[in-house]
């Protein structure tokens, strides 16, 4: 299904720090708006492919995404319109652990372990209420057709249940 609108991934730091002297107050500001913006397409700064939910895992499970093909552990993966989604470059992925008191471990796939990481032994730890960002806006991404596994995990910690988001945009070539 072709991404018919505009997506944007990024973040805003904004951060106002102060510190008082004898006579004055030193002030630090920043402000940033960072990431990247999407239009329909094959190229730079393009996606035609969006894949979105909320998922739960039980204590110590796991789901495997193979986004080039598009299946899960439980079947196909769809978009909002219950469209098969088949990735060939991933443009941009968002994960938010939900969980108050459990990790949500992403990477480690055994077989075909996502281009962004290398191999099994790259995991990221998501701590509670954490988020992970990343977007690769050129017009090659990250190449994921033959390395399409995603693995992502409850650690076993904390709640029977853990709750996270998922946002990924890339290219379908086809």
């Amino acid at each position: 299904m072709a991404l018919s609108g505009t997506a944007k991934f990024g973040i805003r730091i904004t951060i106002n720090n102060t510190k008082a002297l004898d006579l004055d107050t030193a002030k630090d500001y920043l402000d940033l708006d960072l990431g990247a913006s999407f239009t329909n397409g094959e190229g730079a700064n393009n996606a035609n492919v969006l894949f979105h939910d909320t998922r739960t895992l039980a204590d110590g499970a796991d789901d495997t995404l193979d986004l080039h093909t598009g299946t899960d552990d439980a079947g196909n993966i769809v978009d909002a319109f219950g469209d098969a989604v088949t990735i060939d470059k991933l443009k941009a992925l968002y994960i938010k652990n939900s969980s108050t008191d459990a990790n949500l471990l992403i990477g480690g796939a055994a077989a075909t372990q996502l281009g962004l990481f290398n191999d099994v032994s790259d995991i990221a730890k998501l701590p509670p209420g954490g988020e992970f960002l990343f977007i690769a806006p050129d017009a090659t991404g990250i190449d994921i057709s033959t390395n399409e596994c995603l693995k992502i995990a409850h650690d076993g910690t904390g709640e029977s249940a853990l709750t996270y988001d998922i946002v990924v945009l890339g290219v379908d070539a086809a």
